[in-house]
């Protein structure tokens, strides 16, 4: 019983970061500024960067950032996949923000903007820990508490 009991736990866990996670830019900045929140904007290749994957095992799907991101962040995924198709219209949307925020076409590329789209920084994932990675991510949010 006890194994069906941990399926459970993490296919709920999964989905409530699913439920966290935007794909459409427009609502995500939009939930941003109605909640208040900064925002994370991964620029990933679901299906094809090995890096992106191993950030998304290693720290997306990690209970301590899934919980501090319902708090503190909304999770813009801008995905590039090489076997999945996505609309047009996403398409677009994801080129223009790779324009803007990521020229350079790094995977995977983590950046912090404020609600109203103003950048804070970037961090970029060396395979660190969800609490390092939490640590690197507190300094850029708020920067007065740790200088």
């Amino acid at each position: 019983m006890k194994p069906y009991l941990l399926i459970f736990c993490l296919w709920i866990s999964q989905g409530s970061l699913a439920q966290a996670i935007q794909e459409d830019p427009e609502a995500a900045f939009s939930q941003a500024s109605r909640e208040g929140k900064n925002l994370l904007l991964l620029f990933s290749g679901s299906d094809w960067c090995i890096p992106c994957i191993q950030f998304e095992k290693k720290v997306l799907l990690d209970s301590s950032f899934q919980k501090f991101a319902s708090r503190s962040l909304v999770i813009l995924v801008a995905d590039f996949p090489q076997k999945r198709k996505i609309s047009k219209s996403l398409q677009a949307a994801y080129e223009s923000l790779a324009d803007q925020y990521d020229p350079s076409g790094i995977f995977p590329r983590i950046i912090i903007l404020t609600p109203d789209k103003k950048f804070l920084g970037s961090i970029s994932y060396q395979h660190q820990s969800a609490d390092e990675f939490l640590k690197e991510l507190n300094v850029l949010i708020t920067p007065g508490e740790h200088g």
